[in-house]
């Protein structure tokens, strides 16, 4: 479109253009020359543009329609922004006063855009309306947390830590980069592992502790008894192994602790597992899943979700060209360049 093509020139033209007194980027007082002014609220006068007075809610009210570039323009310089849309306010006033949009091609080009604004607007309203007005019934919603239940499972678990001392960092590979993201990471990894050790132990005397114990837990020893004795996580240690946390498949927990602990019955003994600089071992207290009212809204979503889907796909499978001539896809600028005969 040529208004279009005319738009972004102008907008181009008036970043390279020297600003009145009082609208350049550093103009009007900053935090501190504004202290003991009255707060700013919705009708404060935040500037003048030509004798027009423009409020916060003014500002507020051309942001939230305003095209991607525009936003983006006030948020690097919000004086020139705020020039460029009253200026082209003023010159679209001017040219309707002239009868410029009853005169062609203009005339025409803006019944054009209309259209397509109109075909845009409506296209993004009839995907919201099919989205909000679809219809979740609450036998939907039961089957759906039926069928999903372990979605919402949580457990709770006491826990014993067995810590061991880093192994010694390998020398870096001769050629490596020591200044690489990668190798500083695993320095400060390596530095923080060797001040605050869990224990003096090696990874072999950890794992082979860790299995003992697991040995006598599950042949009836007291599982606070070797909370106390052992564990090397001092703040479940004064609870008698509490992790405290829930643990859900939704948790930010490794995967393998959140699986091996998802897999357990209440009273199980995990295996060992390992976790960082330690090995800990697990007895599952209790298994639970969320009630329905507390994931009702999160599964309302996914079914409308699921449904818009479904919509879209149907809607693309059903609007997909079907190519009659191939020949015509693979360089189509060539056929579009040619004038009709």
């Amino acid at each position: 479109m040529k208004t279009c093509i005319l738009l972004a020139v102008f907008a181009v033209a008036m970043s390279g253009q020297i600003l009145p007194p009082g609208l350049g980027p550093q103009a009007g007082p900053g935090p501190a020359a504004a202290a003991g002014q009255p707060e700013i609220g919705p009708n404060t006068v935040v500037a003048t543009i030509a004798g027009i007075s423009v409020t916060v809610a003014d500002v507020r009210k051309i942001l939230e329609t305003a095209p991607a570039q525009l936003a983006q323009q006030f948020k690097q310089n919000p004086q020139q922004a705020l020039l460029q849309v009253y200026l082209m306010r003023y010159l679209a006033a001017e040219g309707e006063k002239a009868h410029l949009d009853q005169q062609s091609p203009l005339k025409e080009e803006i019944e054009e855009l209309i259209a397509l604004l109109k075909q845009q607007v409506l296209a993004n309203a009839m995907v919201n309306k099919e989205q909000n007005s679809f219809v979740v019934t609450g036998e939907q919603i039961d089957g759906f947390y039926q069928k999903n239940q372990a979605r919402w499972e949580e457990a709770k678990i006491k826990i014993i830590l067995i810590g061991f001392k880093p192994a010694p960092v390998a020398p870096a590979k001769a050629g490596a980069d020591p200044n690489s993201t990668d190798a500083l990471a695993q320095a400060a990894k390596d530095i923080v592992g060797a001040a605050h050790p869990l224990n003096e132990r090696s990874e072999a005397e950890a794992q082979k502790l860790a299995a003992d114990l697991v040995t006598q837990l599950r042949g009836g020893a007291d599982f606070a008894k070797l909370v106390a004795q052992y564990s090397d996580d001092a703040e479940s240690k004064s609870s008698g192994g509490d992790f405290g946390t829930p643990i859900k498949a939704t948790s930010s927990f490794a995967q393998d602790l959140k699986k091996t602990v998802l897999a357990m019955n209440p009273g199980d003994i995990s295996d060992p597992v390992r976790q960082g600089n330690g090995f800990y071992i697990i007895r599952l207290e209790e298994k639970k899943v969320q009630p329905i009212n507390d994931v009702r809204e999160s599964i309302v979503k996914e079914i409308r979700d699921d449904h818009m889907h479904d919509y879209m796909t149907d809607l693309t499978k059903r609007f997909t060209p079907q190519v009659q001539r191939p020949d015509f896809f693979v360089h189509p600028e060539t056929y579009l360049s040619q004038q009709p005969k």
